[in-house]
């Protein structure tokens, strides 16, 4: 992968972790300044450290896979497993569920943790990257970025349109998946091209 996908991936993962930390925040607004700004930077912390954990034991997961005997059945893999997540995505953006959340750490630790699990199964993706490590920190630092945006906003907006956010996240991962099959175009169409 290269770095503008790097990014784009790290943005899409982002944005339903920024949803979640928009949701925290709103629970922030009536605490003095200080308070709503410690409290912000932990949140946008452990979500950044979440989503750079398990991007990079997904990548050592992908890379034990990648050496396997399974050969290209990997990448297909990978194109499958970032279509399911635009799936999962525009399905979450279909939902009309309010979001109740409660602050302490440990349901924010839980919420980065279920959060970023899509991060894991998107770090499949870079197991044959050399130093996938990089790309898991490049992801965890634009998602501490995007949850820090976002508990500012939470803080003089009420109201995110987090189902365009979703759907616009599914769209990069349906690029994403359809980028990873477009290099498969060989196996599929040998000799007819």
């Amino acid at each position: 992968m290269f770095p503008l996908e790097i990014a784009l991936l790290g943005f899409a993962l982002a944005i339903d972790a920024a949803v979640v930390t928009f949701a925290v925040g709103l629970i922030h607004q009536n605490e003095t300044s200080s308070c709503k700004m410690r409290r912000g930077l932990l949140v946008a912390l452990v979500f950044g450290i979440f989503q750079a954990l398990m991007m990079w034991l997904g990548s050592y997961a992908g890379y034990l896979l990648t050496f396997s005997n399974f050969g290209f059945y990997f990448q297909i893999g990978v194109g499958v497993i970032f279509l399911g997540l635009a799936l999962k995505f525009f399905q979450e953006s279909l939902e009309v569920e309010e979001k109740r959340i409660e602050w302490g750490i440990l349901p924010v630790v839980i919420l980065a943790f279920a959060t970023s699990i899509d991060a894991f199964a998107s770090g499949i993706s870079l197991g044959t990257l050399p130093r996938a490590y990089l790309a898991a920190i490049e992801v965890g630092f634009i998602t501490f970025v995007i949850c820090g945006i976002f508990y500012l906003l939470s803080q003089y907006v009420k109201q995110i349109p987090d189902r365009w956010l979703l759907r616009f996240a599914a769209i990069i991962f349906i690029f994403l998946g359809a980028q990873v099959f477009w290099s498969l175009k060989h196996i599929f169409f040998r000799g007819s091209l």
